[in-house]
């Protein structure tokens, strides 16, 4: 075999693995996350749900889910948003609630007692499976709330925004942990949202 020849497909062969190499971790690197990982805001945050039972973001292994922000004092949007939340769950086939985890974070952490949030969400059609209201420490809720830029400083009348100043978005993940929709949370798009929590 003539020695430029040989040369010619050695190059050839390089090429080849080098674009079969490359075409591997593009591969590697596009495949999705692991279905047991949870939404990374959650990660590190420890809080307790309204029957007083600590939560923890790797008890949400392979569930999606439907996360939003409320304080039981709300006299406006807090109440009428977990309603039409507990009408859309309520509409929900059975085989997609049981792949579904409903989060309703407490803005007023201090206020919002595992008690107060009980009687909330019992009032409110909202004390079913698979939904947790969640309390704890200002300290321990205060990484999810920066991560997700829970307050409206533009809102805030005087000051540091409160409980009032919270924004009322949904926001959805996958069971691999991400994001895949953000939804308006005043009113709820009961129609959108029931098409999308369909498709889990």
């Amino acid at each position: 075999m003539p020695a430029r020849f040989a040369r010619t497909m050695s190059e050839t062969f390089a090429v080849v693995a080098s674009t079969l190499a490359l075409a591997a971790l593009a591969t590697l690197c596009a495949s999705p996350a692991p279905a047991h990982a949870q939404p990374a805001v959650l990660q590190g945050v420890a809080a307790v749900d309204q029957h007083g039972r600590p939560f923890q973001p790797r008890q949400l292994a392979g569930k999606a889910v439907l996360l939003h922000f409320v304080f039981t004092g709300c006299g406006t949007t807090c109440p009428t948003q977990v309603t039409e939340l507990a009408a859309v769950h309520e509409a929900l086939p059975l085989a997609a609630r049981g792949k579904l985890a409903l989060l309703s974070v407490s803005v007023d952490p201090l206020a919002d007692t595992p008690a107060s949030l009980a009687a909330f969400a019992r009032a409110r059609g909202a004390e079913r499976e698979g939904w947790r209201f969640l309390t704890g420490t200002p300290q321990a809720l205060a990484p999810l709330y920066e991560r997700m830029q829970v307050f409206d400083t533009r809102a805030a009348t005087a000051g540091a925004p409160g409980p009032g100043d919270h924004r009322t978005s949904l926001y959805l993940y996958g069971a691999d942990g991400r994001l895949l929709q953000r939804f308006r949370g005043v009113p709820v798009d009961q129609a959108r949202l029931l098409a999308e929590l369909g498709r889990l």
